[in-house]
């Protein structure tokens, strides 16, 4: 897929931080429906929580990609987060799923 400069730019960033201070693994499942209860590590609490909706998505998918399993685990883990809570069409207009006919 391709990953736009300033995707490319946050997974670079992710990583050389991700190099000095890797990343507490987040438990699964998880343990409550906060960010903070995950994710211990402040760095990547402000990392993910300083991100727009799309250029998370796209972070997702350059992180599946590149295989790069704390990046993912991490974004997967801010978009289940955003889900909780939520109606199917809530979450069928975020994810901009086509309505289905019956």
């Amino acid at each position: 897929p391709k990953v736009g400069s300033s995707c490319l730019k946050k997974v670079v960033e992710f990583c050389s931080h991700h190099a000095e201070e890797p990343m507490i693994p987040i438990n699964s499942p998880l343990t409550d429906d906060t960010l903070e209860t995950n994710v211990s590590q402040e760095w990547y609490q402000n990392f993910i929580t300083g991100i727009d909706q799309n250029m998370i998505f796209e972070l997702v998918t350059a992180a599946n990609y590149m295989e790069i399993p704390p990046l993912l685990d991490l974004t997967c883990l801010i978009v289940s987060i955003g889900f909780m809570g939520k109606q199917a069409e809530e979450i069928r207009e975020i994810l901009k799923i086509a309505k289905m006919t019956p």
